[in-house]
Parts: C-alpha cells; structure tokens; sequence
C-alpha cells in the first residue's frame, strides 16, 4: 500500500487554488475524508452494520466505503451524513477547515 501513495499524482496548482489529482481511491486525501466520515460513525456508537440499517444497504457496502475499495459520490455523501444526524455542509466545512490545511502542509513539505 506503501508504493500506491508513492505513485499517486497529487498536486496543488496554486494559480487555480486547487488540488489536482488522480482521482484514485488510492489518494491521501481520499484516505483522510473517509477516515473522518468512519469517525463520525463511531463518535454516533453505530456499528457499520447498524449504519447499513438505516442506509437499507448491506452491510459490506459501507465496509467497502471505509476501507477505501469503493468510492463514493455526492449524493451517497449526502445520504451517509444524513444517516448519522449530521450536516453535509457542516462536514464539507470540517473537511475545508481540518483535513485540506494539514493535507497542504504536507504536499508542500514533500515538495
């Protein structure tokens, strides 16, 4: 797993302001945001298989979102924050405020 982050393509184009990336499951930044949403699940006391109750899927279908197999779209986003009582634009703005400063402070020390 250690030579899928070596090899992924992320970059920071300071003109545009914003990250380019591969859109890989693979990224760091990827990795960050669903280990955010998992902690939100756990900070809830639900299981993934409780949380798959109420989003009336299978269980190995948020298995495979938190463990990074899968990607997820806006509106499942959506769907999983609405599920754990919580404001998509309140985690789209933890993400802006917590996850993206620290993720740009360690591409720029990469560089």
């Amino acid at each position: 797993l250690g030579d899928v982050y070596k090899r992924q393509k992320v970059s920071y184009n300071k003109r545009k302001r914003v990250f380019m990336t591969n859109k890989s499951i693979h990224s760091k930044l990827y990795h960050r945001i669903i280990a955010r949403l998992r902690a939100k699940r756990e900070e809830k006391g639900l299981s993934q298989y409780q949380l798959s109750q109420i989003l009336n899927v299978p269980q190995p279908y948020v298995s495979r979102i938190e463990t990074c197999e899968r990607r997820i779209d806006i509106l499942e986003l959506m769907n999983i924050c609405e599920a754990l009582d919580i404001s998509l634009i309140d985690f789209v703005r933890e993400i802006d405020e917590d996850i993206l400063p620290k993720f740009k402070a360690s591409q720029k020390r990469q560089e």
